[in-house]
C-alpha cells in the first residue's frame, strides 16, 4: 500500500464515504490493471458509494416497517394463493407498463393469507 493510497483512504473514512472504502482495493487493481481510466475509476468509486447508501437505506426502512414476515416476489409461494394470477403480477413487476408510459392500479378483495409458509 502506497502513502497515496492510505491518504486516499483516509480521505475517504473523513467523508464518510465507507461504499468506496470497502471496494477501494477491486478498483485500484482494476485502475492498475489498465481496465478503469481515472474518469471510469472515480465514476465506479461514487457508484459503488450510492450503491452502499441505497441498500442501508433499504434495509433501514425494511427494519422500521417491521413487517411479520419479508417475502420477496422470487420467495413467494403462488401455488398456496392459487386465487392469484402470478403471471400477471410477476408481469407488472417487470414494470413494462411504467417505461410504457401507461399506468396500473391493481384492485381486487383484500387477502389476509399471502401464501407465505412460516
Amino acid at each position: 500500500m502506497s502513502v497515496t493510497d492510505t491518504a486516499l483512504r483516509e480521505s475517504l473514512k473523513a467523508l464518510r464515504l465507507s461504499g468506496m472504502l470497502e471496494t477501494l482495493d477491486a478498483r485500484l487493481i482494476q485502475a492498475h490493471g489498465g481496465e478503469l481510466g481515472h474518469l471510469d475509476f472515480l465514476q465506479v468509486l461514487c457508484q459503488d458509494e450510492i450503491t452502499r447508501r441505497e441498500t442501508v437505506a433499504f434495509q433501514r426502512r425494511l427494519q422500521k416497517a417491521k413487517f411479520e414476515q419479508q417475502v420477496t416476489l422470487e420467495e413467494f409461494d403462488f401455488a398456496a394463493s392459487p386465487k392469484l394470477p402470478a403471471a400477471q403480477i410477476r408481469d407488472l413487476a417487470a414494470l413494462r407498463w411504467l417505461h410504457a408510459g401507461e399506468s396500473a392500479i391493481p384492485f381486487g378483495p383484500v387477502l389476509t393469507d399471502f401464501g407465505a409458509s412460516g
